[in-house]
């Protein structure tokens, strides 16, 4: 693959990402600013929505909002602004929100393709909530995926949310393996990596976890280099418990993205459940906890709870019981903590409250 290539699958992973989340998906301090600096001339618009899209880009979800917001005011009905609080509404998991950014957004750029995906993706995941509903918004996705094709016939997401529609929804519904195979060309034509994640995905859906395995293979070697194949294999291994194979991809990864904070939670996961090197999963754990945000996904609750197993499995209970409160108290709806605090309290009374 060229570099040029390269940097086109990079551009749309972003978008892709989301569509996967939808279909299958930073508290910050306030700064006081001194009375001086308040009297300086207001942010432009311009660089309101930059200064949202790198803090949007790096999960700071509550600030890149505030940024937009702001954005607002000086730009009023700026479609830049609305589509940031569509995807800082996506983020949050809220779709009506995401919907209604996403339209107002699209009244003042009709043909943007990536603000009819935003919308695409706030029907998807109304439609993946189920209920009576479920088909209408299904049909409302495909109907934005299609929009966005016809802006730009090139966008790779779109052809990705119709890949996964077709194969996806029932015949009745405009679902179809035939259209499937003519948009899985389509994408391999495109973008060859993209044309790689397709096909493992349609093998997943056909249980052809061999098949699978392949595409996700020849995809991390359309550029070695880029830890985003690599990182997609190793994803797919940890969902098929396959957590040595899935050791040795995340070590990859890292070698090339030292800083790449999801592999390392999952890297750290997968050594826990192998049981190989308890060490490394702890040291994963505390670094993950370390330098996660807030709003990443994995929580740092959820790494806390991971924390805490490990600890479990070194016979230190205290720790884990620790691990497991801190837990709880970043995230009281930590199902997994709680559940693993009232169980070592029941069995370890002596270790209290």
């Amino acid at each position: 693959m060229t570099r040029g290539a390269s940097r086109t699958h990079r551009r749309h992973a972003g978008t892709w990402d989301v569509v996967l989340a939808g279909l299958a998906v930073v508290a910050t301090a306030v700064l006081l600013v001194p009375a001086a600096l308040a009297a300086q001339p207001t942010a432009s618009a311009d660089s309101l929505i930059a200064r949202g899209t790198r803090a949007i880009n790096g999960g700071q979800t509550d600030q890149a909002e505030r940024f937009f917001l702001d954005a607002l005011k000086v730009s009023k009905n700026d479609p830049r602004a609305e589509h940031g609080l569509a995807k800082v509404a996506l983020r949050r998991g809220d779709a009506d929100a995401a919907i209604d950014h996403a339209r107002n957004a699209l009244k003042r750029d009709k043909n943007n393709a990536e603000y009819h995906m935003t919308l695409a993706n706030g029907y998807g995941m109304k439609a993946m909530k189920g209920g009576l509903k479920a088909m209408f918004y299904g049909g409302k996705f495909k109907q934005e995926c299609e929009a966005a094709i016809k802006c730009d016939p090139k966008y790779v997401p779109a052809h990705m949310g119709l890949l996964q529609y077709y194969i996806m929804a029932p015949g009745i519904a405009g679902g179809g393996r035939d259209k499937a195979n003519a948009t899985l060309a389509t994408i391999a034509r495109l973008d060859p990596f993209s044309g790689h994640i397709a096909r493992a995905f349609v093998a997943q859906q056909d249980k052809d976890l061999a098949g699978a395995e392949r595409e996700y293979r020849a995809a991390a070697r359309v550029d070695s280099l880029d830890p985003k194949g690599w990182q997609a294999l190793g994803a797919f291994y940890m969902e098929q418990k396959r957590y040595a194979d899935a050791v040795k991809v995340g070590k990859r990864v890292l070698r090339l993205e030292p800083d790449n904070l999801p592999t390392v939670y999952q890297l750290a996961k997968a050594h826990l459940l192998l049981g190989d090197d308890l060490k490394a999963a702890e040291s994963g754990f505390k670094r993950y906890i370390a330098e996660a945000k807030a709003t990443d996904s994995p929580s740092p609750a959820a790494a806390h709870w991971r924390l805490g197993m490990v600890y479990v499995e070194s016979g230190r209970l205290p720790d884990a019981k620790a691990e497991w409160e801190r837990a709880v108290k970043l995230d009281p709806k930590e199902k997994h903590a709680t559940a693993a605090l009232d169980s070592l309290r029941k069995a370890h009374p002596e270790l209290g409250r």
